[in-house]
């Protein structure tokens, strides 16, 4: 199967977004809004989020984003991560690393490096580089895409409130991802659609309205299913 990633490189162009400590996050000119679904800030005692689609930062934030170590020049082989597992829960051992960020929804990867990062009380100063759409794209046409069907284990498990939940598909098809409960009642749909295949499907799943316990993520598309257990503590 074909399908177009876009790649934004540094060396066609850069910009350079700062917050600073204890700014305003709610203010434009304090988020980066890299594109039409994420807009990247962080707030004054909080990790690095997406405004456009979050409230604050969840243990998953920024929702949208997937990102891993190096340069787009090899983004196609590369495994991508949220930024909470890149990181490994220390964002500041990723200052001055080259990065590569991906836009889940528009499939745009770009160069990021993180320049600087205040703790978590020191009023969320923060600033990296990263390169621009209108330094110039390169569009990839490429079969190489995820073609199997796959149901990944969520991130994190345990979780509270909230988990990304992530599936690639085998082919094009109506594809459903639910969420029961012990017994088998279905407490949450998170897809409903016709998706493609060739993608790295992502999906946030808030069970903040439920109790604790054990739960089940199923997805069914075309003729196949797949389970996941999922374990949410309070």
């Amino acid at each position: 199967m074909l399908f177009a990633q876009t790649v934004w490189k540094s060396s066609q162009g850069t910009v350079t977004f700062t917050k600073q400590a204890s700014a305003d996050w709610t203010l434009e000119a304090n988020q980066d809004r890299i594109s039409d679904s994420v807009w990247i800030t962080p707030a004054n005692n909080q990790s690095l989020f997406n405004i456009r689609k979050e409230n604050a930062y969840v243990t998953n934030s920024p929702v949208g984003t997937l990102w891993v170590f190096g340069t787009t020049d090899t983004f196609a082989t590369q495994e991508y991560k949220s930024f909470v597992s890149l990181s490994g829960g220390n964002p500041q051992s990723l200052i001055g690393k080259n990065l590569v960020l991906k836009l889940v929804a528009e499939n745009i990867y770009l160069d990021i490096k993180i320049l600087t990062y205040g703790g978590s009380n020191s009023g969320g100063g923060f600033s990296y580089i990263r390169a621009t759409s209108s330094g110039g794209t390169t569009s990839v046409i490429t079969s190489a895409g995820p073609t199997v069907f796959n149901l990944e284990q969520n991130y994190l498990n345990p979780f509270n409130p909230t988990t990304t939940i992530s599936f690639t598909l085998e082919q094009k098809a109506l594809t459903t991802l639910k969420i029961y409960d012990i017994v088998g009642r279905e407490v949450a749909t998170l897809v409903n659609e016709v998706l493609e295949a060739g993608v790295y499907h992502q999906q946030q799943f808030n069970a903040s309205n439920l109790a604790s316990g054990v739960y089940f993520a199923r997805l069914v598309s075309g003729n196949k299913s797949q389970l996941r257990k999922l374990m949410l503590i309070k």
